[in-house]
């Protein structure tokens, strides 16, 4: 087994115990916090769709961890606009 491989495969765990550490953070009653979770949460899992589309091969992968990552940081800009109001 190859060092390259084996490291995909605990790059991968790592994102999940992220995942799962980011729906713990994400359970407080801020918005803050649920709002930060969310972000982390597509992050992490574009991240580990890279990975996995790399280890098997996939040719899709990279066009819908972009999309992800970018529908993500749009959502959230537009999530912080509407609860943050107008500037008076």
């Amino acid at each position: 087994m190859d060092i390259l491989f084996v490291s995909k495969y605990l790059v991968v765990i790592a994102l999940i115990i992220l995942m799962l550490a980011a729906l713990r953070a994400g359970a407080y009653k801020s918005t803050a916090m649920g709002l930060l979770a969310s972000s982390v949460i597509i992050n992490a899992f574009a991240v580990a769709l890279l990975v996995g589309g790399d280890i098997y091969n996939l040719g899709f992968h990279s066009d819908i961890s972009l999309a992800l990552i970018l529908f993500g940081f749009v959502g959230t800009v537009v999530f912080a606009v509407v609860v943050g109001g107008e500037d008076k």
